[in-house]
């Protein structure tokens, strides 16, 4: 303040803390910013461009953990309280329940997941989902296929209808991905396109095994509903595409442009899913 009228008056800084009977020294002492409020500004910058090169999808953990891999050392709780006091945000996704499986699959699979410890390498489990994306006046159709070792999206397809060719497109692309599919264990809900004819020999085809979820029980299948949830609050953030071609290419810049290759996944300790498969990799 005193700056302000000691430039807007042309006083003296001396005459004017005379003048209001303020000590020279509070005021340069207010005035000089001190060693902590200078290494609190160049952190909350340096957080501040995560956050926004991520669009807002980072809370406090994921910046800290980005912030170290950065080599840069600080505590959770100084990023959290630096991220309120600049009012950063970060989207919170909300529960999401896709009415886009009917449970009527003519020929069920049993669970082979029941009471088994997550997979430990690739391409042991995969599992499958479809959620409804909106376009315009009308809605689109996602299904996706995730590793469940990695969290990594191997396949996924986008379309207009729930038939199961929809499913068959989303598998056969994860397969061309990754090939080495014999034995692997494919989980997904009752859905009939999961059940279909067409599906299942696709299966068949690959040497894979399907197992079902029960009926009416989405915390058998959390992993993709999970994915689903952040896909819609991180990529979507209540908003609608303009058109299926739109919808398709930011489809792809998300899960092949950043999910699969930037975003930190607390489940995989803050490592991206193709970090972790190389790590894995390395090891074996």
């Amino acid at each position: 303040m005193i700056h302000v009228i000691a430039q807007s008056t042309g006083h003296s800084v001396r005459r004017i803390c005379d003048s209001l009977q303020v000590p020279r020294s509070s005021y340069y002492h207010a005035a000089a910013p001190t060693e902590s409020q200078r290494s609190d500004a160049q952190m909350s910058q340096a957080i501040g461009t995560i956050f926004h090169h991520h669009r807002r999808r980072y809370g406090y953990r994921r910046i800290w953990k980005q912030l170290a891999i950065e080599g840069i050392v600080c505590a959770p709780d100084r990023v959290r309280r630096l991220m309120r006091e600049r009012g950063l945000i970060a989207i919170q996704p909300k529960t999401y329940v896709p009415q886009t499986s009917d449970g009527r699959a003519d020929l069920p699979s049993p669970n082979l997941l029941l009471d088994q410890p997550l997979p430990g390498q690739p391409n042991e489990v995969w599992a499958g989902d479809i959620t409804f994306i909106p376009c315009g006046e009308r809605w689109l159709y996602l299904a996706v296929v995730i590793d469940l070792c990695s969290r990594r999206i191997v396949g996924w397809a986008l379309a207009d209808h729930l038939r199961s060719e929809l499913v068959v497109e989303a598998m056969q692309q994860a397969i061309a991905a990754r090939r080495h599919t014999t034995g692997l264990i494919f989980h997904s809900d009752r859905g009939s396109q999961y059940g279909s004819r067409a599906f299942r020999d696709v299966l068949r085809r690959a040497g894979m095994r399907q197992s079902m979820s029960a009926r009416a029980n989405p915390y058998h299948n959390a992993w993709t509903e999970s994915f689903m949830g952040t896909l819609k609050a991180e990529m979507l953030q209540n908003g609608r595409f303009i058109n299926a071609s739109d919808a398709r290419a930011e489809i792809f810049a998300f899960i092949d442009g950043y999910y699969n290759t930037q975003r930190l996944h607390s489940s995989l300790n803050y490592r991206t899913p193709n970090h972790f498969e190389n790590e894995i990799a390395l090891v074996n």
